[in-house]
């Protein structure tokens, strides 16, 4: 999913919420990400190949750094249901309608004790399994490379 990488530096821009957060140090920062696809319509698989895509950037606010429950209202048409911290971590669960396709799911946080890594992991899955069937699973996993780069 293309789209998410092209979201992941307002996912994490969101204001923080008045709920639990985390946050991760200000810097350089390459993260990847891949996805993965189950899903079938009708009781036909549907092909959808994994997806991996990797990016470099700059975060200097503090709203850049912040991950909260707010994150998940990004996503068109999702909205969070729970959140539970954890003294690394984040877990907030999430409901989506895509285009008529409901689907819930988590997505947990897990930042280093230097707050220099994280890893975060995307569960979805579809509520009413009928004619359509999917499943993704996404893995994002970033590292501050540094300070960031005056431009040049």
């Amino acid at each position: 999913m293309r789209l998410l990488m092209i979201l992941l530096p307002a996912l994490l821009t969101a204001a923080a919420a008045e709920a639990q957060s985390i946050s991760v140090n200000k810097g350089q920062w390459h993260v990847t990400q891949d996805v993965y696809y189950e899903a079938s319509a009708d009781g036909e698989p549907l092909d959808f190949p994994a997806e991996h895509s990797a990016v470099d950037e700059c975060w200097m606010l503090d709203e850049e750094v912040m991950i909260d429950a707010s994150m998940v209202e990004m996503f068109e048409g999702c909205s969070a249901t729970d959140v539970n911290s954890r003294e690394f971590g984040l877990d907030i669960g999430m409901i989506c309608d895509f285009d008529g396709l409901e689907v819930d799911g988590a997505a947990q946080f897990s930042v280093s004790h230097g707050k220099d890594s994280f890893v975060a992991q995307i569960y979805l899955q579809s509520i009413a399994r009928a004619p359509v069937d999917f499943q993704s699973h996404i893995v994002m996993i970033g590292h501050r490379t540094g300070t960031c780069q005056a431009p040049g």
